[in-house]
């Protein structure tokens, strides 16, 4: 009997409840992997600098320079994992049969699907990422004061905190406008591990890279021939601002990914027909 699209709030808990059985185990083993991963960072670059953070060397100040990279590629890296990895028993025609018969809607199994690995993911790799941060973090903090004053190349006095949490951290400003990004990779590999039978992660990650590449390559083409023996202009206009791009660059992954979030959505409807 085919189920309706309707949504029932007791048959989506209930659905949640029954994917955690085999979605459990693949996330607790990938959660276990990155903290083992932030946790051996933090470890070798305190351990390597161990005897500079005793002395109060300057040297003190590249201990934590990781962070912000292995925060970034990390925690692309987990939400792509996670997204290929949910949908993937519908490549197999035992697993996906299985799958297909669960009374659910299509709606609901959607929805439960996005709440794995959107809202549990992105959720859990913050919580560890920071639990782990404010560990060792307060641990550096136990060798001496953490905030000095200093003079800037300015000739101003300046209050430094060299040893601050990475959760109360000031970030550039255009860093916000980019934090679209784990979303629109959610709703790429979420489609793909619907598309693909197989090796769903791989086949997204190529088909991805090719696609950025030949946008990339086109727009480089498409801008050369447009500026090509032109005098550039700076008009004060409203482009000229670089967080009105920002902002263009932000809506448009918006956009960009609610359409692949409808296109993971027909896809599996299509599966269950």
């Amino acid at each position: 009997m085919n189920m309706s699209n309707l949504f029932n709030t007791a048959r989506f808990f209930a659905l949640i409840r029954r994917q955690w059985i085999g979605f459990g185990r693949i996330y607790l083993m990938a959660i276990g992997v990155i903290a083992g991963i932030i946790f051996c960072f933090y470890a070798f670059n305190i351990g390597a600098n161990y005897n500079d953070i005793k002395t109060e060397s300057v040297q003190v100040y590249s201990v934590l320079n990781f962070r912000s990279p292995l925060f970034c590629v990390l925690g692309m890296f987990f939400v792509t994992v996670i997204s290929s990895s949910y949908f993937a028993d519908l490549g197999s025609k035992t697993k996906a049969i299985f799958e297909l018969m669960i009374p659910a809607s299509r709606l609901e199994k959607f929805l439960v699907g996005i709440f794995y690995t959107v809202v549990v993911s992105i959720s859990s790799y913050l919580l560890i990422y920071y639990l782990i941060d404010l560990a060792f973090v307060s641990y550096l903090r136990g060798f001496g004061p953490a905030i000095r004053t200093e003079v800037n190349s300015l000739g101003e006095q300046v209050t430094v905190d060299f040893w601050s949490y990475y959760f109360s951290m000031d970030y550039p400003r255009g860093v916000f406008y980019l934090c679209f990004l784990p979303f629109l990779l959610n709703g790429v590999f979420l489609l793909g591990g619907i598309v693909f039978k197989n090796y769903q992660y791989i086949k997204t990650a190529i088909s991805l890279v090719l696609y950025c590449v030949i946008w990339i390559c086109f727009f480089v083409y498409l801008m050369k021939t447009q500026t090509e023996n032109t005098v550039q202009r700076m008009d004060d206009n409203y482009w000229s601002d670089v967080y009105h791009i920002f902002g263009l660059i932000t809506a448009a992954g918006i956009v960009l990914t609610v359409m692949f979030w409808g296109l993971a959505f027909l896809r599996l409807k299509e599966k269950e027909i």
